[in-house]
């Protein structure tokens, strides 16, 4: 008679995701998720599935809790031009503050270039935030808060890309100052 599975699988994805956000998924292994987790092996293969399998999880959990948290901090501004403010000088700031960096990078860079299932995932990831930051800048825009000569969702690409350059700007230089007079810079040119 097979064992019952008694763990919280959500609280297990979130240990599995912080162990391949620091290490990478090439460089983790099992036994690093085990332990991690806590559970024993034929439990994770019975439950969740391979390494694979489970990467793909912490990827679409680790999406899912971005945009909740992103849909609340919208949520509470008082106008589209504020909430792009919030979401542009937030992410600036996380930048400088969050040492592991965005998983959803790393995943593009390391995995998706050869992983057609990694990639798929990550593209419909991205279009989902691309769509909503879409919204947010269509509404400044109706409201006369943005110029609206330009397309609402090439505007949302490139507030959404200049992310990723920062990024890899404080990776190479380390340097915060500049990391928020790009997010000033940015704001100050979309506000025009």
């Amino acid at each position: 008679m097979a064992r019952c599975v008694e763990f919280n699988e959500v609280e297990k994805i979130e240990k599995a995701m912080n162990v391949f956000w620091e290490k990478g998924y090439n460089a983790t292994s099992m036994q690093d998720l085990v332990d991690a987790m806590q559970i024993n092996r034929s439990s994770l293969y019975n439950t969740i599935g391979d390494k694979h399998q489970l990467f793909m999880k912490c990827i679409g959990n680790y999406f899912d809790q971005a945009m909740c948290e992103l849909k609340e901090k919208v949520a509470k501004e008082t106008s589209a031009k504020q909430a792009l403010i919030k979401v542009i000088t937030d992410k600036a700031a996380w930048i400088v503050s969050c040492e592991k960096g965005c998983l959803g990078i790393k995943t593009i860079f390391e995995i998706a270039p050869d992983d057609c299932t990694v990639r798929n995932l990550m593209s419909k990831q991205n279009e989902v935030f691309i769509e909503y930051m879409t919204t947010i800048v269509q509404k400044a825009m109706d409201d006369g808060e943005m110029d609206n000569s330009e397309d609402a969702a090439i505007m949302a690409e490139y507030i959404a890309t200049s992310f990723t350059g920062w990024k890899q700007a404080y990776i190479l230089h380390g340097n915060p100052i500049k990391i928020k007079k790009m997010s000033e810079f940015l704001i100050k040119n979309i506000f025009k």
